[in-house]
């Protein structure tokens, strides 16, 4: 068994997909069989499937928890009172629109009201249908609340929470993880979770993924390093509650509506796990980045760190892809992005400091909607103070920022409450309405061939 990190009182487990082991207490682990007759310390043993058990080895995805009392002791499910109808997983004409418009959305302010992150969870868009289990939906949340006497389990699909502010202590049937701004947090589907605030508000975005699961993306080209490294990313060990704790709830995500069930005792109570289906969390800053080292610039894809993929090559359901600090080398390039429209749909947001692109209006905790097919780069100021620098401006750094994007094949559909919202800026157009005609037709023609050289 791999030796934990430490980080405070949090320890971890590292590397991407690993088959990982972890025991609260020696000995808990049951020895060359998953399911004994009788289990060490008279534990029940469970397992999770991410996949159906036919799907082939390297793909299949599977824990085995050894557990005081099994998930199935709970009363019956029933309808959750108050609802979160501001959810969604189905995606059709009847519930949202669509609209090639650029949209962008001012941060959403923390509520006064006691919210934690369940109530706290809004749809911003999505496509498909987690019924069909094909789709994704973008969420923003917002909470002041610490879940308390309940635990989540989102039925649907996997999570992938970005925070943006305020620390989450989050607590799975693995153990806990506790995660900053700048880090992100992966929650498999069917796994029970609670969320805590230790810093009080917090705000973020959640991407989810309907029928398949995050994956790290192949390097090609670039070779065996570079991008996430998979020793970096980090998986919880084994920590448990064991006291009698009646009108425990569990709430279910499922078909994007929410279903509780009320049991006596926490779901916490695993003291020992063992398998490859599990959730685990990383740390942005210590992406590698690749990037053009003599001219031209690089396509975002460069900068995914996760992908969700089709069964078409190279074709994503939902892309997550970071824009974090970095060295801007390239010679007679515009550097900034390049102005673009795109079969895929992409949906930007902004952790911590200013993105490149957008000098005014994109703020931490704001978002950006760039659908299929509709143009978008450079803001006016940008784009005259990128030409104002000349061609022989040196080397640069773009530093104290981190922004991202989920970058999806399928079109979006945008919720009634996203459209309708008071942070819904109305004047996005405007940032490239100032953008004028540079055009000369007898200005003499730049030499660009010799790149350099």
């Amino acid at each position: 068994m791999e030796e934990p990190k430490a980080s405070g009182d949090f320890q971890y487990l590292s590397g991407f997909g690993n088959h990982l082991s972890s025991e609260a207490l020696v000995g808990a682990l049951p020895a060359d069989q998953n399911s004994p007759l009788i289990c060490p310390y008279g534990l029940y043993a469970e397992q999770i499937s991410g996949t159906s058990f036919t799907t082939p080895r390297s793909h299949n995805l599977f824990s085995w928890f050894y557990r005081i009392k099994p998930s199935v002791t709970h009363e019956p499910f029933k309808a959750r009172v108050r609802s979160n109808e501001r959810l969604l997983s189905e995606f059709s004409q009847s519930n949202s629109t669509t609209n090639p418009t650029q949209l962008r959305w001012k941060p959403v302010e923390i509520p006064d009201s006691p919210t934690d992150f369940i109530d706290g969870l809004f749809t911003v868009c999505g496509s498909g249908s987690s019924f069909m289990r094909h789709g994704y939906a973008i969420h923003m949340y917002t909470a002041n609340k610490s879940m308390d006497k309940c635990a989540f389990c989102n039925a649907d699909g996997d999570f992938l929470i970005v925070p943006q502010q305020g620390r989450l202590v989050i607590t799975t049937e693995c153990g806990r993880l506790k995660v900053s701004p700048g880090e992100i947090a992966i929650l498999p589907q069917g796994f029970r979770f609670t969320v805590s605030l230790p810093d009080g508000p917090s705000r973020g975005y959640v991407g989810e993924i309907f029928g398949t699961h995050f994956r790290l993306p192949d390097l090609g080209p670039i070779g065996a390093n570079g991008l996430a490294s998979s020793r970096d990313f980090l998986v919880p060990t084994a920590w448990y509650e064991d006291k009698f704790n009646p009108g425990y709830t569990i709430v279910q995500k499922f078909g994007g509506e929410l279903f509780v069930a009320v049991q006596d005792f926490s779901p916490f109570n695993v003291v020992a796990w063992h398998g490859n289906y599990v959730p685990y969390k990383y740390d942005l800053n210590k992406f590698c980045p690749y990037n053009t080292v003599l001219f031209d610039h690089s396509d975002p894809s460069i900068n995914t760190v996760l992908t969700a993929p089709t069964d078409k090559p190279g074709v994503a359901l939902l892309d997550f892809v970071i824009f974090p600090p970095r060295w801007l080398v390239a010679e007679h390039t515009f550097r900034p992005p390049y102005y673009h429209r795109n079969c895929m749909s992409e949906f930007m947001g902004l952790v911590y400091g200013g993105y490149e692109a957008k000098v005014d209006g994109f703020l931490p905790g704001g978002a950006s909607l760039h659908n299929c097919m509709t143009p978008h780069g450079p803001d006016t100021k940008s784009y005259e103070a990128t030409i104002a620098r000349g061609n022989d401006v040196g080397p640069s750094k773009i530093t104290e920022t981190m922004a991202f994007m989920f970058e999806s094949c399928l079109i979006p559909r945008i919720t009634p409450w996203a459209l309708q919202s008071p942070f819904l800026d109305h004047d996005y157009y405007q940032c490239w309405i100032g953008l004028r005609s540079h055009f000369n037709q007898k200005s003499e023609v730049p030499n660009l061939q010799n790149n350099g050289e």
